[in-house]
């Protein structure tokens, strides 16, 4: 989709578009009724702008509606088609007291819809796994079926003048039905409420049953929990008593899907108030989330920025960075970073810790040009937010996976997640998939690709899998060097030499123009002389930092406890409470994931 369509699309999104012409729908409808009651004409008009909400809401009655996902906006349209329903049983003549019961039933109806997304807002989710606390964060049953069967009742009762009189008790019985029906839903909705709002008044009491040390603090888009995800474990391995805070209600359910921890959603300023409590010292951060700066105006906490990956890209070295307390690099690389971009930082913000993630990842297997056969993982970025944040090389991705194949190497295709957004990239991407499965079918290579390499396994499974990777400006390179394996990085807006200058990391690659002409060249090194070797184990300490391989990710652990204040005697306080509020969340573990049913969006790790 071009840039103009996308314009056109959110302008229209703007103005209510659609909502505008199934109104004036409504009103031809009713002058329609008026003025030419009991044709086909009137009956046209009548439905008209039924059709066109069925048509646009088509997605929503074709899958189950959950909560009030499946009650829409058109509520004026849909007013406008009884009222022309009226109008028409007036003008006919044929205005009966069981017509007027079944009107006024509709537009109770309606009018309940409305009540009912309003109140679904007020009872949003806020809360999972608190100790000892059951929670009500969605809805008891799919009380979104109340808008098809509305619609159904409406479009019964418009088309009732034209069947036999005993026929009016069918659009009766489905608008009464759609009435009880939403009457539960009222019920459960306003339960909801009240539950939520005890939950808000003994938020004290829950926070001093947690006791919780410190926060990990998420604000992101739909799908990023792969931000957080990478972190738990190692926020886990401190040792105390901790809890998640985030600020929408998705958010709030991705992370409860991936931790058993205590998630709080905290939606407003004054809401993040009651959960500064007195055991409370520090706040980590996986992004530099505008909304950030509403936590780290409590001067009183240490406010600690982890990121979500380590790579040469622009956001890497936000000037922002600053606000924090301690911001946890990888390596000196990272550090030295801000210096290259020109931005100055008070040298006692940083904290080398390597990037724990990698401990699982496996060197070589041996040098590349001894083996006989080989693996390439492709693992492209997507496009970014702005111009100068493009580093996506999935556009020639077709080209260079057909070089792979053509060398008969076995290749692992994992996108960025956000990938799929952009339908340029969306397309590059099922055409390298396509390729794989062909050549998959007449070589019976075993390539990975699709939901096995990018939900399945882990970027760092993937990494294991491979023996050397093709991939972008990227924190996958920095997290690839720990394997010491052989890579090359795709120079897609500029040439090799300015490339290396701006991104470091490139110094141990073999770097691929943009327009492939080396492609050739750049694959015998790749997968046979690799002369790189040196310069890897080089730039690896440099960007990983200079600690040992053996339980690489303690140093983590143990910065984290430093800064924490954490001693051995907390440790042995904090264990028992640990184990068993651990042993808790394993038995309730299957009900927990039923009741989020989300799935996680895998992704690639990316310092921004």
């Amino acid at each position: 989709m071009s840039k103009r369509s996308k314009k056109v699309q959110r302008a229209l999104r703007i103005v209510n578009f659609w909502s505008i012409v199934a109104n004036l729908l409504g009103i031809a409808a009713v002058l329609g009724a008026a003025l030419a009651p009991q044709t086909w004409i009137s009956l046209v008009l009548l439905l008209l702008p039924l059709a066109l909400i069925t048509y646009r809401q088509r997605k929503t009655l074709l899958r189950r509606p959950r909560g009030v996902g499946g009650i829409t906006r058109y509520f004026t349209a849909r007013y406008l088609v009884l009222a022309a329903g009226v109008v028409h049983l007036v003008a006919a003549e044929e205005l009966t007291a069981l017509s007027v019961v079944i009107a006024v039933l509709a537009a109770a109806g309606i009018e309940l819809e409305r009540l009912l997304r309003t109140l679904h807002g007020i009872a949003a989710p806020y809360a999972f796994h608190l100790p000892d606390r059951a929670t009500r964060n969605k809805a008891a049953f799919r009380y979104g079926y109340l808008f098809p069967a509305s619609l159904i009742g409406l479009a019964l009762f418009v088309i009732a003048p034209l069947l036999p009189p005993w026929f009016q008790l069918v659009p009766l019985a489905v608008t009464a039905g759609a009435l009880v029906f939403g009457a539960f839903a009222l019920a459960d909705v306003v339960a909801r409420i009240r539950a939520r709002r005890r939950f808000q008044a003994e938020i004290g009491e829950v926070l001093e049953q947690i006791g919780p040390v410190f926060y990990l603090y998420w604000h992101a888009e739909a799908r990023s929990q792969f931000q957080v995800k990478m972190w738990l474990p190692y926020l886990e391995r401190i040792g105390v008593p901790f809890a998640v805070i985030v600020r929408t209600a998705t958010n709030l359910r991705e992370v409860a899907a991936i931790t058993d921890r205590p998630v709080l959603l905290r939606r407003s300023l004054k809401d993040l108030d009651p959960v500064v409590v007195p055991s409370l010292k520090a706040v980590f951060y996986v992004n530099n989330g505008v909304r950030n700066n509403h936590m780290i105006r409590y001067s009183q906490l240490t406010h600690i920025q982890l990121l979500h990956g380590e790579s040469d890209k622009a956001a890497s070295v936000n000037p922002v960075m600053r606000m924090f307390d301690r911001d946890f690099v990888a390596g000196q690389a990272a550090i030295d970073r801000f210096g290259l971009w020109g931005i100055d930082m008070p040298p006692e913000i940083f904290r080398i810790v390597g990037r724990p993630q990698v401990e699982d990842v496996e060197p070589a297997r041996g040098p590349i040009g001894s083996l006989e056969q080989k693996t390439v993982l492709y693992a492209p970025t997507w496009r970014g937010y702005q111009k100068e944040t493009d580093y996506s090389s999935l556009l020639v991705g077709p080209q260079m996976v057909r070089a792979l194949l053509e060398r008969g190497a076995t290749v692992v295709f994992r996108p960025h997640p956000y990938s799929y957004r952009d339908p340029e990239l969306r397309a590059a991407c099922t055409e390298i998939k396509r390729m794989l499965e062909e050549d998959a079918a007449a070589t019976g290579r075993e390539h990975l690709w699709g939901r096995v390499a990018e939900k399945d396994l882990s970027i760092f499974e993937c990494f294991n899998a491979s023996d050397a990777m093709i991939s972008d400006v990227s924190s996958v390179v920095g997290d690839y060097l720990h394997s010491r394996k052989p890579f090359a990085m795709v120079a897609t807006t500029m040439d090799a030499e300015e490339f290396v200058a701006q991104f470091p990391t490139s110094r141990a690659a073999y770097v691929l123009d943009g327009s492939l002409d080396n492609l050739e060249a750049l694959l015998d090194e790749l997968l046979a002389t690799d002369t790189m070797r040196a310069r890897r184990e080089e730039l690896a300490t440099y960007y990983l930092g200079d600690i040992p391989r053996e339980n690489y990710a303690q140093r983590f652990v143990d910065v984290a406890r430093g800064e924490l204040g954490v001693t051995e005697e907390d440790l042995v306080m904090y264990a028992p409470a640990l184990e068993e509020e651990q042993s808790e969340s394993d038995e309730d573990a299957d009900g927990e994931d039923e009741e989020n049913g989300e799935v996680e969006e895998p992704g690639e790790d990316a310092r921004a």
